[in-house]
């Protein structure tokens, strides 16, 4: 046949392109729905939005102080705060007495942690009330008292520091090591003091010494990344004890900004409390005002349901909170004693409604959320959940693989060989995806036609491209999902409307309780609401 008689033109293609026209079809179909947030907990150097410390529950002289020294340290004012009442409570121990009803007291015994990354500001933080404290050692120690501050974690140290400062001691742990979890143990499976060391929370007696009852509290700082070591075999009610600051990063404080220190005041009225502190046969008391009865019964009868429903370690937090609101008032008390009265004025001896309730402000609407994030992030104490747990702390393992490396599709076999260098089997591979699926990381790409060859096609998953895009700091700011311990409740009906009066303590907000307040006044027998 001549060759001008053969049709080349309408010949058919034998061999399609598959990947061609699978991405053509994408490309016609209509878009996909937006991509969720992505859960910030599975962020290595993120945190879940929370709120920062209400530095208005202190006194005016305190607020300013607070904002002044965080701007010097170069450190958050929550550090600054949180090692603040840990510093007061230090000082105090058995030698005052929160007394909320004849027959119940409590200790100003706090236990705090800051909890932070590296060059978060927690030892500038730190080191910034280290400095007055020892100040007022030192005057301690000419008049033949001990010191306040120790290091040593050990029960035969603590008998001995206590021994010689009977009102207690403040115990010191600024280390990236998982120390918590060592508290009161030999080894990590010692359990024979575990006990007795909880007990110097309570100022319960020992039963080692001459049966004196050591108060010790605490201050101390956490790695986020290290909080599962940390909080590990601490469902023995450890971890319930602690208040939590987890703060976001400072942000930058021009050096022509700064305003002059005044470390001297710190001294002065640290020195003031240290004076005021009684013994434990006769020490200083703060009581509860009637009307502070009244307002703290109606916040316990109201947080009283929520605490049987809560699980794992915020449910043995929760029970807790009574004790510490308490101890709060009384560090907020003394604080504003130090800042209205003259230096010659006697101690105080009232906790007042607007002391409790600025208490219970701080205990419930900061350190509850911070409180419940530093639980999520470690995992749950019962077995139950420890799987599912386990899944989120790998998925936080694979979101730095993705990010380090750019990735924006993986398959399960790169999150079990690649991300987990094999940790996990293929089933636990799932668990971890599923974790990413609803965490908003990852999304299965979906293909309606089969792919061209023997076998089944790989399955596989687009990575939310802001988890790319943006950076941690800045997805971290994105509202947290809820969490499994619930939602964190407000006590507007516990606590009246409040103002700073002559540089008193203040309150978090502006409180809408007019209705509140007549619900409160049925229960009041004696006396009348502060106007």
């Amino acid at each position: 046949m001549p060759l001008t008689e053969i049709d080349v033109t309408s010949a058919k293609p034998i061999y399609q392109n598959f990947w061609t026209e699978r991405d053509a079809r994408r490309a016609a179909m209509p878009p996909p729905p937006p991509w969720p947030t992505v859960d910030p907990g599975l962020l290595e150097e993120g945190r879940p939005k929370l709120p920062a410390f209400p530095l208005n529950v202190f006194p005016g002289q305190w607020w300013e102080w607070v904002k002044d020294a965080a701007q010097w340290a170069g450190s958050s004012e929550d550090y600054i705060a949180q090692t603040l009442l840990a510093s007061v409570a230090g000082l105090c121990g058995q030698g005052v007495s929160a007394r909320i009803t004849e027959a119940w007291s409590e200790p100003v015994i706090l236990w705090q942690a800051l909890v932070g990354g590296p060059s978060s500001g927690k030892t500038p933080a730190l080191d910034w009330l280290r400095r007055p404290l020892r100040t007022v050692e030192g005057v301690l120690g000419r008049e033949g008292g001990g010191p306040v501050v120790v290091s040593d974690a050990a029960l035969p140290a603590l008998e001995k520091a206590v021994a010689r400062r009977r009102q207690g001691v403040l115990l010191w742990r600024d280390e990236p090591t998982a120390w918590l979890a060592g508290l009161g143990r030999k080894s990590r499976r010692d359990e024979s003091r575990r006990g007795p060391f909880l007990d110097t929370w309570g100022a319960i007696g020992l039963p080692w010494g001459r049966g004196d009852k050591p108060a010790v509290s605490i201050v101390g700082s956490l790695d986020p990344e290290r909080l599962d070591a940390a909080l590990l075999g601490t469902g023995d009610g450890l971890a319930a004890r602690f208040l939590y600051a987890w703060p976001g990063p400072a942000p930058y404080r021009s050096l022509r900004a700064l305003k002059p220190t005044r470390e001297d005041e710190a001294v002065n009225a640290l020195q003031r409390i240290a004076r005021a502190v009684g013994i434990p046969e006769k020490p200083l008391v703060l009581a509860f005002e009637d009307r502070a009865v009244t307002a703290f019964d109606v916040s316990l009868e109201r947080l009283h349901p929520e605490t049987l429903k809560a699980e794992g370690l915020l449910a043995g937090w929760l029970g807790k909170g009574r004790g510490t609101v308490a101890r709060l008032a009384a560090v907020l008390a003394l604080l504003d004693w130090t800042a209205n009265r003259p230096n010659n004025a006697l101690p105080p001896t009232t906790i007042t409604t607007q002391h409790l309730c600025a208490a219970w402000d701080l205990w419930e609407r900061y350190y509850r959320p911070h409180a419940q994030a530093v639980f999520d992030r470690a995992g749950p104490a019962d077995g139950d959940r420890q799987g599912k747990h386990k899944a989120r702390q790998h998925a936080r393992r694979v979101v730095g693989w993705i990010r380090a490396g750019g990735v924006k599709e993986v398959s399960r076999e790169e999150v079990r060989r690649e991300a987990l260098s094999q940790r996990v089997n293929a089933a636990g591979a799932d668990e971890v995806i599923q974790a990413l699926e609803q965490a908003g990381v990852l999304r299965e790409v979906e293909d309606e036609e089969d792919y061209p060859s023997r076998g089944r096609p790989a399955r596989r998953w687009q990575v939310n491209p802001a988890l790319l895009a943006k950076p941690a700091a800045q997805i971290a700011e994105s509202p947290s999902l809820p969490s499994a311990a619930g939602e964190v409740s407000s006590s507007d009906d516990a606590c009246p409307e409040r103002s700073r009066r002559d540089g008193g303590v203040g309150s978090l907000g502006s409180r809408p309780s007019a209705e509140s307040l007549a619900r409160i006044a049925e229960k009041q027998t004696s006396a009348d609401w502060p106007k």
